[in-house]
């Protein structure tokens, strides 16, 4: 008999997605685990930076991303942005401080490069 539950997100406070060549905020996410199965279904409620409208988000995860995905909930830090880029069946992903990436930011606006 498979296992199959639902795990849901309000820890996502702090997370951009890059998805289809468009960018996210995220606030929330749940995902469909099924145990064996190579990738989970996962429902990103998320806004692009010009809407304020937010949207539900269906995109297929794998088991390595829905596990980094848990790992930075428990975190439980709000200076943690995670910035998420997932490209067909791939992901890639850093943390990043905000209080970093504010001290960064120069007084005119501008920030130097960051890599």
């Amino acid at each position: 008999m498979e296992e199959h539950s639902e795990v849901k997100s309000e820890n996502a406070r702090n997370v951009i997605l890059s998805y289809r060549d468009t960018v996210y905020y995220v606030n929330k996410v749940n995902v469909q685990f099924q145990e064996g199965a190579d990738m989970l279904k996962a429902v990103f409620h998320a806004r692009k930076p010009s809407d304020k409208q937010f949207q539900d988000l269906e995109v297929e995860i794998s088991q390595a991303t829905y596990h980094m995905l848990i790992e930075y909930a428990k975190l439980d830090n709000f200076d943690l942005i995670l910035v998420l880029r997932i490209e067909g069946n791939e992901s890639k992903w850093c943390l990043m401080s905000e209080e970093w990436l504010k001290k960064q930011i120069g007084k005119n606006g501008k920030a130097p490069y960051i890599v």
